[in-house]
C-alpha cells in the first residue's frame, strides 16, 4: 500500500487531526495565560497587601465571641411606657401576637419592631411556657437611665 490508501489504513487522517487539536488547544491555552498574566503579576506584586487583609480578615472577632450591641430607637423610653400601660390593660402572661395586635389596633406605630427591641432590652422576658411577662425591675431601671 502506498499513498492515500496506506494514510487512511492506518489512520492518518484522525491521528493528525487529534494533533492539530491538540496544537491549537495549547496555543489558545498559551494565548490565554499571556493575556492575563498582567492580573497574575499584580497580585504578586501586591502579595503582602493580600496577606495582611487576609490575616485582619481572618483574626477578626466572631460576632459570637463579641457581646451584641443593640441599637435602639429614639423613643425606647416612650415605647416602654405605651407597652407598659397595654400590657398592664391585658394582663399577664400575655402572647406575642396578640400583644402585637392589640397594639396594632391602638395605633402603636411599628409594633413588630418595637416589640423586639423591648426584647431586645429585657423588657419583655419569655416565661418558658410559650408566654411572655413583662419585667417590671428592668423597666424601673430604664426609666431611671432616661434623660431628661
Amino acid at each position: 500500500m502506498k499513498g492515500l490508501e496506506a494514510i487512511l489504513y492506518h489512520n492518518g487522517f484522525a491521528m493528525a487531526a487529534v494533533g492539530v487539536t491538540i496544537v491549537f488547544t495549547a496555543l489558545v491555552s498559551l494565548s490565554v495565560i499571556i493575556s492575563q498574566l498582567h492580573r497574575v503579576l499584580f497580585v504578586w506584586d501586591n502579595r503582602k497587601s493580600y496577606i495582611n487583609k487576609a490575616l485582619r480578615l481572618f483574626s477578626a472577632p466572631k460576632p459570637h465571641e463579641s457581646e451584641p450591641v443593640v441599637k435602639y430607637f429614639d423613643n425606647i423610653y416612650e415605647s416602654a411606657r405605651q407597652f407598659n400601660l397595654l400590657i398592664r390593660a391585658t394582663g399577664e402572661p400575655f402572647s406575642l401576637p396578640e400583644l402585637i395586635g392589640k397594639a396594632e389596633t391602638r395605633g402603636i406605630a411599628h409594633a413588630h419592631s418595637t416589640v423586639s427591641h423591648l426584647i431586645a432590652a429585657g423588657l419583655i422576658a419569655a416565661d418558658g411556657r410559650g408566654y411572655f411577662r413583662w419585667n417590671r425591675e428592668a423597666y424601673e431601671q430604664l426609666l431611671r437611665q432616661e434623660p431628661k
